[in-house]
């Protein structure tokens, strides 16, 4: 018996979250000078750009909170 599984496409992909530099903020109580030395340092991925603003995937910023995390607990 065949099954009719679909594979991701950019069709059908749901679509990440995207925060702002503001959300981030909020969410992190962080500057904007601290949030971009990180992405200096490699530790936050850069953002896309949309026009003249910056968006971050909320995988990319789930995955840098997780470093804080870890880290705070070990």
């Amino acid at each position: 018996m065949e099954t009719n599984q679909t594979t991701p496409t950019a069709e059908n992909a749901p679509i990440e979250k995207r925060f702002t530099l503001k959300e981030i903020r909020a969410l992190t109580g962080t500057s904007h000078a601290f949030i971009y030395a990180e992405i200096k340092k490699g530790k936050l991925a850069p953002p896309e750009k949309w026009g003249r603003s910056s968006r971050w995937k909320e995988s990319d910023v789930k995955a840098w909170l997780d470093t804080y995390s870890n880290t705070k607990t070990h």
